[in-house]
């Protein structure tokens, strides 16, 4: 019997703010689901057991975590958001885990980063952190709060770990394929530490109490409390229940990926790959990997651009012509400035001048069809300029979160020949495409602010202990 999954209703408020977003089997009672599509992952991943219900796992953990003292020195953007010169300027500070979770800052240029010696080096590195008392290790398994507060705005979740039997099952839902090369350099970070490194980000869909608890939680003393360089403030607090943070999701079925497709399925790899080692593992915990759940209605979306060159031949004045055909292309009003006011509506940069392109109604009733950097890619990207793999096409890059001047900038210093200001994403598209089992073009979501790296890790091997002492 095959059980199909859909997304049976999206519901929104009167002011169109996400409110609910819940997923249902379609003619399936719950059992039959359990009989058939997951009782293979769950006796892989649960030690044999088919009896657990469909529903979303949370743990509490012995968090290492970055030490009050030192936590601004310690903490650093995540690994794939900073390129090499980036990273090696993190770690000209010694104590920052960028030299964790980027080790090959340590080595020169030249040195291959997926080299048995540079993950070595990581955990190397690890060990100083925590032999210097910059990490210390929660004396108790524990949930945490952390929140994050940036231009008068904040957004808080849950840390805590989840189950690589969740994410292979799909009750923890994506929305984004993943690289083979990007998969596997994670996975070799997390075998040669011993550790998972950084948590997921990920959202959870109308979850009543969640955040009563979560301000709960907020209300005493916190573990740190620091300003980021970015002047995002980090807070994290100790949960002060954590039945209460179970029994909010126990009948939870399904939290969706927001940031972390790579890192999730490098932990799905890694718990494959020592699933027969004994040695200097928790069973337990390298089945788990951590994460930050946040309430959904509390994320910010930004825009993600498209800088993309033109083809072999072609000019821009061809290109001014090929858009007026397909679509209604405008000169911006210079008193509106060029960021797309609404959904369906693209800024497009090219001979030193700001266009507004609408774009066509959408082909297809699919929540992917319905986005923006589809429709941007059917009508033009693929057709006019001859780009049909986003993913692999040399030509395509993408900037995320920044302003439309600064993608302005990038043409005039010749990065690139047209740049394509989008309307952001929403959460709502977002949650409609992973709920409905579907994939979003590659880079389609900026979420901010980022989770800092180095606030708090998920070790799986007793011997990390052994460095605190």
């Amino acid at each position: 019997m095959t059980v199909p999954w859909t997304l049976a209703f999206l519901r929104f408020d009167k002011a169109n703010k996400y409110v609910d977003a819940v997923l249902r089997l379609h003619g399936f009672p719950l059992s039959a689901v359990e009989r058939t599509s997951f009782s293979g992952v769950r006796k892989k991943h649960h030690g044999g057991s088919d009896t657990l219900g469909l529903r979303m796992h949370v743990h509490p953990f012995f968090a290492l975590r970055a030490a009050a003292n030192r936590v601004s020195q310690v903490a650093c953007p995540p690994y794939d958001v900073v390129d090499f010169a980036g990273a090696v300027a993190c770690a000209a500070n010694p104590n920052s885990f960028m030299r964790v979770v980027r080790p090959e800052v340590d080595f020169g240029p030249d040195q291959d980063p997926h080299s048995p010696s540079v993950y070595a080096r990581g955990l190397d590195n690890l060990r100083g952190l925590l032999e210097r008392r910059c990490m210390v290790r929660e004396p108790r398994e524990n949930f945490y709060v952390y929140r994050q507060a940036a231009q008068g705005r904040t957004q808080s979740g849950l840390v805590c770990c989840v189950d690589v039997a969740d994410y292979v099952s799909g009750i923890i839902a994506r929305h984004e394929l993943t690289r083979p090369d990007k998969e596997q350099d994670r996975t070799d970070h997390m075998i040669t530490l011993r550790a998972h490194c950084e948590p997921v980000f990920l959202t959870v869909a109308g979850l009543n109490g969640f955040v009563a608890q979560l301000s709960r939680d907020m209300n005493h003393r916190p573990l740190f409390h620091f300003s980021a360089p970015d002047k995002v403030i980090h807070t994290l607090w100790a949960a002060t229940s954590i039945d209460a943070y179970r029994q909010l999701f126990a009948d939870v079925p399904r939290v969706f990926i927001a940031d972390g497709h790579h890192r999730s399925a490098a932990a799905a790899r890694a718990s494959d790959a020592l699933a027969h080692v004994t040695d200097d593992i928790d069973r337990n915990e390298v089945g788990r990997f951590p994460a930050v759940i946040y309430p959904a209605e509390e994320l910010l979306i930004l825009p993600y651009h498209r800088l993309a060159r033109l083809a072999s031949g072609q000019r821009a004045e061809q290109l001014e012509r090929a858009l007026n055909e397909v679509a209604v292309l405008e000169m911006v009003d210079e008193s509106e400035g060029p960021a797309p006011r609404a959904k369906g509506e693209v800024s497009v940069y090219l001979n030193k001048s700001w266009w507004r392109l609408r774009l066509p109604r959408a082909h297809g009733e699919s929540p992917t069809d319905l986005l923006d950097v589809v429709r941007l890619s059917r009508t033009v990207l693929a057709p006019i300029l001859g780009i049909t793999d986003e993913r692999t096409d040399p030509r395509l890059s993408f900037l995320g979160g920044c302003s439309a001047q600064e993608l302005a900038a990038h043409v005039e210093n010749g990065k690139a020949d047209i740049a394509f200001a989008m309307y952001p994403t929403s959460i709502e598209e977002l949650l409609a495409v992973a709920g409905a089992g579907l994939i979003m073009p590659p880079k389609s979501t900026w979420f901010h602010p980022k989770i800092r790296s180095g606030l708090f890790l998920h070790s799986f091997s007793p011997a990390l202990d052994a460095a605190l002492g």
